[in-house]
């Protein structure tokens, strides 16, 4: 029932048939409950990826990125799995894009936190291209504007990543 789509789609729950259902379900009311179609797709699209399902994953966090949907916060962790998917398949400048996307939604949102894990996300898959200056100048911004620790420990780790990537040991 639409009801049950709509617990479902607001909650993260590990049965995959009701999931699905909630999905298909909102699918069709998407355009009354735009948010809770995009939480739908991203528990959807996270449980199909746990599964190893990638096309199928992607294809619902695609639908969920093409909702009406005002949940910033949903949409940036939307964009962070395509982001990580495009990543395991060696599409890094894609990747970045992505992680773009995410920060921006996270930015919307408010939330600095999430923010600068994205662009250090972005700063990551620049390293992965051995993209030494532009990594360098996204990491020292992050570490001029951010006051979270765990986030500086992450940029240590891309730089690391970077040094290792163009063989500065």
């Amino acid at each position: 029932s639409l009801r049950e789509a709509h617990l479902y789609a607001q909650n993260e729950y590990d049965d995959s048939l009701s999931l699905a259902q909630a999905y298909s379900t909102l699918s069709d009311w998407q355009c009354v409950f735009p948010d809770d179609y995009a939480h739908a797709c991203y528990h959807y699209g996270r449980q199909l990826r746990a599964k190893g399902n990638y096309v199928e994953a992607m294809k619902v966090f695609i639908a969920a990125t093409h909702s009406r949907t005002r949940d910033f916060h949903i949409l940036g962790r939307v964009y962070s799995n395509i982001a990580e998917m495009c990543h395991l398949a060696g599409e890094y400048q894609l990747s970045y894009d992505m992680f773009a996307k995410c920060a921006d939604c996270f930015l919307q949102k408010g939330d600095s936190s999430n923010y600068f894990y994205a662009l250090n996300s972005m700063a990551f898959e620049l390293a992965e291209q051995g993209k030494k200056e532009e990594t360098l100048v996204l990491l020292d911004s992050i570490a001029r504007n951010c006051n979270d620790k765990n986030v500086i420990l992450k940029t240590w780790e891309t730089k690391a990543e970077m040094y290792r990537k163009i063989s500065q040991y």
